[in-house]
């Protein structure tokens, strides 16, 4: 691998860790006006504008035999994006997007219970830390009512997104990640139109509302996830997860400077032990060739 293709590789990870970051607390911002599903729900919908047309640009429209394995992906998207949204709503961006990031942690533990990876005590000393951050971040002493729900809803997330990274590896070894990503955005937003019909969509959102949808669709999810999985193909998978872990202080900065969500000074020590936490398991604690960028 060259140096050249690396550098692209890790750029374009930094580019759609940023991308989620600013996005998702973009999305906080509308869930006055809009709930967090149908945000999901208009999510999936917009970016099949762009993912759509890209896949067929790229010959990957094929099912190829992979029907009820795309529509499992759609589920899990659905779910993953959903229970994200519900965590930013009830605890705030910096938080709710920290707490996803338990993922690899959770991948971890399923790749020495089931494929019996041998772990350095160094990495599982890691992934202590991550869990204490995430207890830093979300004020785990102070939780109640509402709190508690964030708290459990980003959990969620977490187990959906590490879901997402072990299906995702499985699906990758016999299609292609622009034909993964597309069809599993179709499903996603088949399952969507079933819970919530378009004809109930709040038509009276405003225009600002209307075009921070699109931006989130576009821009938060179409975007990122071809850079992520082109990034992929250029750099390490462990070098990509270890700059990912951005995604979380980005999205703090970005709430703080476009919501006014500030965090205190033990909730900043959160954050920072959290990405350092999950950067080292990343890099350390999981094999290079499982992916590992984000879905936020």
């Amino acid at each position: 691998m060259t140096d050249d293709r690396a550098t692209r590789g890790a750029l374009l990870t930094l580019l759609a860790a940023t991308l989620w970051g600013v996005t998702g607390a973009l999305a906080a911002g509308v869930f006055d006006v809009v709930s967090p599903a149908r945000v999901a729900q208009t999510r999936s919908l917009i970016a099949l504008v762009v993912l759509v047309p890209y896949a067929a640009h790229r010959g990957a429209l094929r099912l190829d035999g992979g029907l009820w394995k795309f529509a499992l992906l759609g589920v899990n998207l659905a779910v993953v994006n959903v229970t994200f949204y519900w965590a930013l709503d009830m605890l705030g961006v910096g938080p709710g997007a920290t707490i996803q990031f338990l993922a690899p942690i959770l991948v971890l533990g399923w790749m020495v219970l089931v494929h019996r990876v041998r772990v350095r005590l160094f990495v599982w000393g890691a992934a202590a830390f991550a869990v204490m951050g995430v207890g830093l971040v979300t004020q785990a002493w102070m939780l109640e009512g509402s709190a508690a729900l964030g708290v459990a809803a980003g959990l969620m997330s977490a187990v959906a997104y590490a879901s997402y990274l072990l299906y995702g590896e499985y699906l990758g070894k016999t299609y292609r990640p622009v034909q993964i990503t597309t069809w599993g955005f179709v499903f996603a937003s088949v399952i969507w139109l079933v819970i919530l019909p378009i004809w109930t969509f709040p038509t009276s959102i405003g225009t600002r509302a209307w075009i921070d949808l699109v931006i989130i669709g576009i821009l938060g999810t179409a975007v990122p996830f071809i850079a992520g999985f082109t990034a992929l193909r250029l750099a390490p998978s462990g070098i990509v997860g270890v700059i990912a872990t951005a995604e979380p202080a980005i999205a703090a900065v970005a709430a703080a400077a476009m919501l006014g969500q500030a965090l205190e000074p033990t909730q900043w020590l959160g954050v920072v032990v959290v990405v350092v936490a999950v950067a080292t398991v990343q890099r350390l604690g999981l094999p290079d060739a499982h992916p590992a960028s984000p879905i936020a």
